[in-house]
């Protein structure tokens, strides 16, 4: 099955030609290609970002310098909260800090269904697509990103650019289905495109057959 929302605006020329071609090789080799809809996986993208930011927040405050991770600031002369502050602020990044922010907000009072609860819903809608696309087919198959591997930290200080580029993987991690992404050739300008299969849920053996085709 051939996500038809996977596809068009925003996707390089480059990524799409690679896709149609690894798509025809499967054809070749005996697979049934067929369109497949899934229009809830426009909200993955919300729905992941929510989810996943409070579920974060929420994991990532044990790595305070006093249970887990990395230890600053504890030379006799600071409170425990200020070694936890120093350790927090030294030991994450600029992106985790930003998810631990954005997933506190969601949990929040008052704010709890609004985001968290509301992200959870979207993820019940995301599941009922892939139920009903595999009623149809037995593999899901779409480029892995909608544009050709980034040179290195080239995206680094373009957070958004760095979220778009999951747009087609992000679906499976909400919903929880197997999935893998396999190699389809360069674009033009010498950079790997991926192909992306998903299968349903313990059905991992199916992404082994159509990636080795």
């Amino acid at each position: 099955g051939v996500v038809s929302e996977l596809s068009g605006e925003g996707f390089e020329a480059d990524v799409e030609e690679r896709f149609r071609e690894a798509v025809a090789i499967l054809r070749e080799a005996g697979a049934e290609i067929v369109e497949v809809s899934c229009p809830n996986f426009r909200y993955s993208m919300p729905a992941y970002q929510l989810i996943m930011s409070a579920e974060a927040s929420s994991n990532l405050a044990r790595y305070d310098g006093m249970r887990y991770g990395l230890r600053v600031g504890d030379d006799g002369n600071n409170s425990t909260e200020e070694v936890m502050s120093l350790s927090r602020a030294a030991g994450f990044g600029d992106e985790v800090k930003r998810r631990i922010i954005v997933g506190t907000h969601a949990l929040s009072s008052g704010h709890y269904d609004n985001y968290y609860g509301k992200g959870q819903r979207l993820r019940t809608l995301i599941v009922r697509d892939f139920e009903a696309a595999f009623a149809q087919v037995d593999v899901l198959v779409s480029p892995t990103t909608p544009t050709t591997a980034s040179l290195l930290g080239k995206q680094a200080a373009d957070p958004l650019s760095m979220y778009v580029s999951d747009m087609c993987t992000i679906p499976s991690n909400v919903a929880g289905n197997a999935a893998a992404s396999f190699p389809c050739g360069l674009s033009g300008a010498g950079l790997p495109v991926g192909i992306q299969v998903v299968a349903p849920q313990m059905a991992d053996d199916r992404l082994y057959l159509v990636g080795a085709a």
